[in-house]
């Protein structure tokens, strides 16, 4: 059989290249005079899942990465995944070379940035300031550093992808300024925010990301305000168990059509006003649980009890989102209480195009049964009940 790869043009070939890890792609340069220097031609650099345990390991690692850098021109997409586990004699080691990386990557144009970058103890490393104005940059993941120190300038006019998890922030004014350079953005994470805990409304009342159309936003550690995601289209919401929403005027989501909202601790007022500010919404979905992962850990006391911490009171209108758009309801971590059931019902009885209404039932066989002789106001609609087994 013939060679059907080797046959492939260069280009072909460095674009699969792009999908292995750097170290395998520069290992297939021993395959054969053609492939010595293909690898070089790969515009995008991988280095996943590093952990170092020594000073001199860190030190190779950094001769290799150097080493690389040099040596492929362009670099479009650079990720790095480094973990040091350093020794006690090591504690004062900072990250030498790491913020070079960055300000070569930044000079060549760099579009597409992935790094993740844990020190331990005692400290998160800072933000590499030659990122916050590279015009290149088109999309950046950033996951355990900080933020902390006051920008001398920020611009970011290409950016649409910003991810930011285990990020340590005090100052409010920080985030805004690091949004507010972002003028294109498009696509929003933010999760794992620590220090951040300002609930003042006042300075976020004019702040807008026009452009933005998703938003995953997890407050769990921190309270991010909602008046600045009035545009998206799409949002993930998990409210945090310490901060509340429940008495913060939500703004209008006007193009909002897919709500995914997570851990709300049943807060049916919220949620209540969360469906009347969005009047276009298609489809939502609601998870008690922080993740899938914890409907198989909840203690027996979670799943056993019969009173929600809220009364779920139906509203005194119909939200027009019920009446005239949602399409698709998805219920996970179902238990079957009573505010729970309050809502599946009101649900059906009021959403008039609803095509399909999923429940993930915590092992409860009655609840199919209640709801499926519930009236529903779509003849259209198709309920599925899913019976979980629970660990206890």
């Amino acid at each position: 059989m013939a060679d059907i790869l080797s046959a492939l043009p260069d280009e072909v070939v460095c674009h699969i290249l792009s999908f292995l890890q750097t170290k395998e792609a520069v290992a297939t340069s021993i395959l054969s005079k053609r492939w010595n220097h293909l690898w070089r031609s790969v515009l995008v650099l991988n280095f996943p899942d590093t952990i170092l345990y020594h000073q001199d390991a860190y030190f190779r690692f950094t001769d290799i990465i150097c080493s690389v850098l040099v040596s492929v021109t362009p670099i479009k997409d650079f990720k790095i995944s480094l973990m040091y586990k350093y020794s006690q004699e090591d504690l004062t080691l900072d990250v030498p070379g790491f913020y070079d990386w960055i300000d070569f990557l930044v000079e060549r144009g760099v579009e597409k940035l992935d790094l993740y970058l844990w020190l331990g103890m005692p400290g998160v490393p800072d933000l590499p300031d030659t990122i916050l104005t590279c015009k290149t940059l088109v999309s950046l993941k950033l996951r355990f550093f900080s933020i902390n120190f006051t920008f001398p300038s920020l611009q970011l006019p290409s950016l649409k992808t910003l991810d930011l998890e285990f990020i340590f922030c005090q100052i409010d004014e920080n985030f805004m300024l690091l949004l507010a350079g972002c003028p294109i953005l498009d696509k929003l994470t933010i999760s794992k925010i620590w220090g951040f805990h300002s609930q003042s409304t006042n300075k976020w009342e004019k702040f807008s990301l026009t452009n933005l159309t998703q938003a995953s936003i997890d407050s769990t550690y921190f309270h991010f305000p909602l008046e600045p995601l009035h545009n998206v289209h799409s949002l993930s919401i998990s409210t945090a168990k310490m901060d509340s929403y429940n008495n913060h005027v939500l703004p209008t989501f006007h193009n909002l059509t897919s709500l995914d909202l997570n851990s709300f601790n049943y807060r049916w007022h919220f949620l209540i006003q969360l469906l009347k500010h969005s009047p276009n919404l298609q489809t939502l979905k609601l998870n008690e649980a922080a993740s899938d992962k914890d409907i198989w850990t909840k203690d027996e006391e979670t799943w056993t009890r019969q009173d929600d911490k809220e009364n779920w009171v139906d509203p005194d209108c119909v939200p027009q989102c019920l009446s005239l758009h949602l399409k698709t309801c998805h219920l996970l971590s179902f238990l079957g209480l009573q505010g729970e059931l309050l809502l599946a019902k009101y649900i059906l009885k009021n959403s008039v195009v609803l095509q399909t209404m999923k429940i993930w039932n915590g092992g409860q066989p009655k609840i199919k049964r209640l709801l499926l002789s519930c009236p529903r106001a779509s003849s259209t609609c198709k309920l599925t009940v899913y019976h979980v087994l629970c660990k206890l």
